[in-house]
């Protein structure tokens, strides 16, 4: 069983190293490594924004095995769209423990915000990513250029 809680200042390292696994930058909207510099300035904005949630997942024995992360965009006479990235750290993979992250992630995102839909953007090639968010009860809507670059876009209805 996996535990979480919310990342801290001190998460902030454990992030960088995550975000700039090679896996998780090429499955990423944006490619290019990230620096330390530009981390640090994002994960302090982050954890200060009421619109962003950042989790911390650890396994059994209190390993750190991922992360998920929500930030809830206003939307124009719409609901606020609720955004969902995922990451598992490298040691951890092929176990299927993404999709352990998405389910508990999902209910902390609403125990938050309240019953919400959450939205993934996901490369169409992440076979791994897809297959995760739909064992996380996330069903395919459509295909999006949001981010610049073709995605697809699965929501967990509210």
């Amino acid at each position: 069983m996996l535990t979480y809680r919310v990342a801290t200042a001190e998460d902030s390292q454990l992030y960088f190293d995550w975000a700039n696994e090679p896996d998780t930058r090429r499955q990423s909207f944006n490619s290019a490594p990230i620096s330390l510099e530009t981390h640090a300035a994002w994960f302090s904005r982050k954890l200060i924004d009421a619109n962003a949630l950042l989790l911390v997942f650890s396994n059994e024995v209190g390993e750190p095995v991922g992360q998920v992360r929500f930030e809830r965009k206003p939307v124009a006479d719409m609901p606020d769209e609720i955004i969902i990235g995922v990451s598992v750290d490298a040691r951890f993979r092929g176990r299927g423990l993404a999709s352990q992250l998405i389910r508990q992630g999902c209910d902390a995102c609403r125990e938050q915000w309240g019953a919400v839909a959450i939205h993934a953007y996901i490369k169409p090639d992440n076979q791994a990513s897809i297959r995760s968010f739909e064992k996380g009860g996330f069903t395919f809507s459509h295909e999006s250029g949001k981010f610049g670059v073709p995605s697809l876009v699965y929501v967990l209805p509210a």
